[in-house]
């Protein structure tokens, strides 16, 4: 049968998560980090987590998360997994717990389903062919896993494709034209700097300009509490953002995203901002580097000039309910 996730379904979803859920691409986790990333995540909710239970066995779940708080969440359900044992793991039952996920946000006024990185439960996956390096989040879903194609044919559909980058910052060495490049540009006002805010400014307006919601909270914040923060600049004007710099827990080096301001565009800002970005990642201890960009964005070519490899393709999916 389906039904609500109940407290005592704890230990057999962590064992679920270990086994099948590894074998899907995620990162083995320890009891602890488990209940952090999910089942004592503040947006996690036994009403939009179901079950599969035969014989009083749990055989899979669906976990998922909503509301007023989140990205996109009056309008939207995030789907954050779907994870079924060896012997459970049938079209049909992928079908049922989706649909009884998809009924709770029915019920509670959502339109649509979706699986994407607005989704605030972020559940880390291990990047192939590493030494068990791990991105903290996905985009979407998988191409290489069975769960894709079952969605496409549940009534999602992709709204984009993500391509996963990687690269390992001890094989990094920034190229020497980088600083050729970086001294032409300062003839022209451009350079890059970690930002102190009794230098520069505009460091909010240029990243409103950008119109990513998550940017337009994250990077003003940490440019207030003194964090390594890489800034592209015109003369002292902030015209677009890297940054906050720091190796996480797990070695990866962290990666909020780059961006510069529509008006800046065109004077290589991003291009010197990101290398720096390595630069600077490398010199404060972190292992390597992995992000996310879309598989049309022009960006993508930045990454890969500066050694980055595809790794990993996600479908970014939406179902309207």
């Amino acid at each position: 049968m389906i039904r609500n996730y109940i407290p005592s379904d704890e230990n057999a979803m962590l064992s679920l998560w270990n086994t099948a859920g590894c074998a899907m691409g995620y990162s083995p986790l320890t009891e602890e980090k488990f209940r952090r990333l999910l089942t004592r995540h503040p947006n996690f909710s036994p009403e939009y987590t179901f079950v599969l239970e035969e014989n009083d066995t749990v055989l899979g779940f669906a976990c998922g998360c909503t509301g007023d708080g989140i990205p996109k969440g009056d309008v939207r359900g995030y789907v954050s997994c779907v994870i079924l044992s060896g012997k459970a793991d049938t079209d049909e039952n992928t079908g049922l717990l989706l649909s009884a996920l998809e009924d709770a946000f029915r019920k509670a006024g959502r339109i649509y389903s979706a699986v994407t990185f607005f989704n605030p439960i972020r559940l880390p996956w291990i990047i192939p062919g590493t030494p068990g390096h791990q991105h903290n989040n996905a985009p979407g879903i998988a191409l290489d896993i069975p769960l894709h194609d079952r969605m496409l044919s549940l009534g999602y559909r992709e709204s984009t494709r993500e391509c996963a980058m990687y690269l390992n910052l001890s094989d990094y060495e920034t190229p020497a034209w980088v600083a050729e490049k970086e001294e032409k540009m300062a003839r022209e006002g451009y350079h890059v700097d970690r930002y102190d805010p009794t230098r520069h400014v505009g460091l909010e307006e240029m990243v409103n300009a950008l119109g990513n919601s998550m940017w337009s909270e994250e990077i003003p914040a940490a440019g207030k509490a003194g964090m390594d923060l890489l800034v592209g600049l015109k003369d002292n004007t902030c015209a677009g953002f890297t940054g906050p710099v720091y190796p996480e827990e797990t070695g990866r080096g962290y990666f909020a995203g780059l961006g510069v301001a529509p008006q800046y565009e065109g004077h290589g800002l991003g291009t010197l901002l990101f290398y720096r970005l390595l630069d600077r990642e490398k010199q404060v201890g972190s292992q390597y580097m992995s992000l996310f960009t879309g598989e049309d964005n022009h960006a993508r070519f930045i990454y890969l000039g500066a050694g980055f490899r595809i790794v990993r393709t996600f479908g970014v999916m939406l179902k309207e309910l």
